[in-house]
């Protein structure tokens, strides 16, 4: 099989926020409410991530051209019938009505009862296999795939933690962290707000000599942890649940892919945990709010010494000023 580009990928998006993940088990069958939703391809995936935010375990995309040279896309959610409220509709109105206010058009709505496990199969099979630069390979564990010579192959499984691969903010993240690894073998890596442990079990594969990861979320903790078993990677990364102010050591590299608000907050005690010489990551933060990034790490000693954008989102890697 040959692995997707991201961009050509229609498939499960996973809420930024860490404070705001879903709490279904995928594998969980039963009724459950799909709504179908189209809308003009630019409101689609703010649209996605709000209806994962709201309890969707995911979202499937599908684009189209329609006559007259129309983009729009075809939005599918899905969520337990159990959980379905009037608070929860009135919230999906109140989206549709901004969408529609914003992109000057009101977005069409379907709504349907569907078998639980029917979704599920959905949503796997939108999540294949692809490829995120010259040598990474991002394989969920039900899709089998056959790597050339020079292709590093990481199993993941998101289960219900932010880190699938496919949003520009990971992307971004794993780009700099092949340099890094690359350039310093033997690298130890800190990652801050850890996820499905996409970024450590990467860095591990890139050549980073092991991995701490830490979320406050312990169901993305215990995520991790599954996907270093899957890897085999399980004695190169641990993960726990927490935040920077759980880690005594320090480290030659640290990578966080969170918001702009917490890693405001911890860039002064990032100064405790990096070595000297080291090197730290950040993400998850929109280009627009680069000004308010630029004015915190100059406030708190650091320097931007790379940056890279894709996408509304920006990336940094910073060292000690």
């Amino acid at each position: 099989m040959t692995p997707m580009s991201p961009r050509d990928y229609h498939g499960a998006m996973a809420d930024k926020s860490s404070q705001q993940r879903f709490n279904v088990p995928l594998g969980r069958g039963g009724q459950w409410l799909e709504l179908t939703i189209t809308l003009p391809v630019a409101c689609a995936e703010p649209l996605g991530e709000t209806l994962v935010a709201l309890g969707s375990p995911g979202v499937v995309q599908e684009n189209a051209l329609r006559s007259g040279g129309v983009h729009e896309a075809k939005v599918v959610a899905a969520f337990p019938i159990e959980r379905v409220s009037e608070r929860l509709l009135g919230e999906v109105r109140r989206v549709l009505d901004d969408v529609g206010s914003a992109a000057g058009a009101r977005p069409t709505l379907s709504i349907q009862l569907i078998d639980g496990g029917a979704w599920v199969e959905q949503w796997k099979k939108f999540y294949r296999p692809f490829k995120i630069g010259p040598r990474l390979v991002i394989r969920p564990p039900w899709e089998r795939y056959a790597p050339t010579a020079d292709e590093l192959i990481l199993t993941l499984n998101p289960g219900q933690a932010f880190g699938t691969g496919l949003h520009a903010t990971t992307q971004l993240c794993l780009n700099f962290l092949e340099t890094i690894a690359g350039a310093r073998p033997g690298t130890r890596l800190l990652d801050v707000g850890c996820g499905s442990g996409i970024l450590s079990l990467a860095a591990v594969l890139f050549g980073c000599a092991g991995a701490f990861g830490v979320d406050l979320d312990r169901v993305a903790v215990w995520v991790a942890r599954v996907n270093a078993r899957l890897n085999h990677l399980s004695k190169n990364v641990t993960f726990a649940a927490g935040s920077l102010e759980l880690v005594a050591d320090r480290f030659d590299a640290v990578v966080a892919n969170i918001l702009l608000e917490p890693i405001l907050a911890m860039l002064k005690p990032l100064h405790s945990v990096i070595r000297p010489g080291g090197t730290v990551v950040l993400s998850g933060i929109l280009t627009t709010e680069m000004p308010q990034l630029r004015a915190g790490l100059s406030t708190h000693r650091w320097r931007i010494s790379r940056q890279a954008s894709q996408d509304e989102w920006t990336a940094v890697v910073c060292e000690e000023a």
